[in-house]
């Protein structure tokens, strides 16, 4: 399908990279929306803060891959306007990346937002509910905490089915196909680990201690703060954190990877090895 072309905005990003290199090997033109040059597909510009790149970077492009990104100060609240950007550019196909928080979230969040924007406009569109990443203690949030061999987070001994961006990345670009089914995807790891399994797994895949100390929501806050986030996000991911540990947050476990991809969602023990290989 070479003449099937896809934006994908945040294409250096930890689910963006994998969506756009998986939609190369699909033989798909990728146009690769991003302020720094991308792997994969034909870089063009895109930057949160200048709205004049929005709706050149989907020209063209019959779907588009759009994320919700929480790390960049105000891009949450404006991602409602960057979907009716891509949508008057043409795109007939939208896929989000929201999160499976939305049940639980504030219906003026952006998540809820964003969601009820995309069901708004005239495209065909899927929206992504994925649980935690793997990859935020490799790659992420966490990493640095992963560096010094020690995770301390509040949340506990609550367990999740963490999942690895490549595989949400798989569902992706299966949702961009033109004949995809749309609507709402949860998407998880096959089984619900806590913390001390992700420490356990990390430490025997590089043969380096890993731990994983449970610490209080404002620890944790000042923890972030002192890796250079700001507090408004510690405190939005230690409020999350919180409830897994208080058991408010609990996520089963869906087949939504193997389902749609034909292949089974990495576990924790599988992502682990493929990060110190």
């Amino acid at each position: 399908m070479n003449d099937y072309t896809v934006t994908v905005y945040g294409a250096t990003g930890k689910t963006g990279r994998h969506v756009a290199e998986l939609a190369t090997g699909r033989g798909w033109t990728v146009r690769s929306a991003g302020r720094r040059p991308a792997a994969y597909g034909q870089t063009v510009p895109f930057d949160w803060d200048d709205e004049t790149t929005w709706a050149p970077a989907a020209a063209g492009a019959q779907a588009a891959y759009v994320l919700i990104p929480f790390n960049h100060p105000g891009a949450p609240e404006r991602t409602p306007d960057l979907l009716r950007a891509v949508a008057a550019a043409g795109v007939e196909r939208v896929v989000l990346l929201s999160s499976l928080d939305v049940d639980s979230a504030d219906a003026d969040s952006p998540l809820c937002v964003s969601e009820r924007t995309l069901a708004e406009l005239p495209v065909k569109s899927a929206i992504l509910r994925p649980t935690w990443f793997l990859d935020n203690f490799t790659l992420g949030s966490f990493a640095g905490m992963t560096q010094v061999g020690e995770i301390r987070l509040p949340c506990g001994e609550g367990r999740i089915p963490f999942v690895a961006a490549v595989d949400i990345a798989a569902v992706a670009v299966a949702a961009m196909s033109p004949d995809a089914a749309t609507g709402p995807l949860p998407i998880t790891g096959p089984e619900s680990v806590t913390h001390h399994d992700v420490a356990a797994a990390l430490t025997e895949a590089t043969g380096r201690p890993v731990s994983y100390t449970p610490v209080t929501a404002d620890e944790f806050v000042d923890l972030m703060c002192a890796r250079g986030f700001s507090e408004d996000y510690g405190r939005f991911l230690a409020d999350a954190l919180t409830d897994v540990a208080t058991g408010a947050l609990r996520i089963p476990v869906h087949d939504t990877v193997p389902r749609l991809t034909g292949r089974p969602a990495l576990d924790v023990t599988e992502f682990a090895r493929r990060f110190a290989a």
